[in-house]
């Protein structure tokens, strides 16, 4: 079965929303002051044809009132999807999993907002025949 890539597909939506932040899978290093990370952390197949991916977001900036600003940008921006077809695939809906929390980046201490969703997407193909 093949799903929709939701990590590469929110990247691609909210990249002009946070517009020059970078938006990334992967942590580059040397890290960039400001950068919304996605990564997908499991979720479950609602058959036939939903998938229900577990997405973290991890957003830093320099200090912590741009961390909460740009985590309030972010989860406005995913929470907005709910219902759309802004992503490509249609999404059904959005939950709120672990709501932001404050967790600075370990090896440095930079103010970092961590949030989790889970985000419902149809995948048309995924049907299991």
């Amino acid at each position: 079965m093949a799903y929709p890539d939701v990590v590469a597909l929110l990247r691609t939506y909210l990249l002009p929303i946070v517009d020059p932040v970078e938006v990334v899978s992967r942590v580059p290093l040397p890290r960039p002051d400001q950068l919304v990370q996605i990564r997908r952390v499991g979720g479950t197949e609602l058959r036939p044809v939903r998938d229900q991916p577990r997405v973290d977001v991890f957003c830093w900036a320099a200090t912590d009132p741009a961390a909460w600003t740009l985590a309030d940008l972010v989860r406005r921006s995913v929470h907005a999807l709910a219902g759309t077809v802004l992503l490509g695939p249609t999404v059904y809906r959005v939950d709120e999993t672990l709501g932001p929390r404050s967790l600075d980046d370990p090896p440095t201490g930079t103010p970092r907002v961590w949030m989790t969703f889970s985000v419902s997407v149809r995948a048309d193909d995924a049907i299991a025949r």
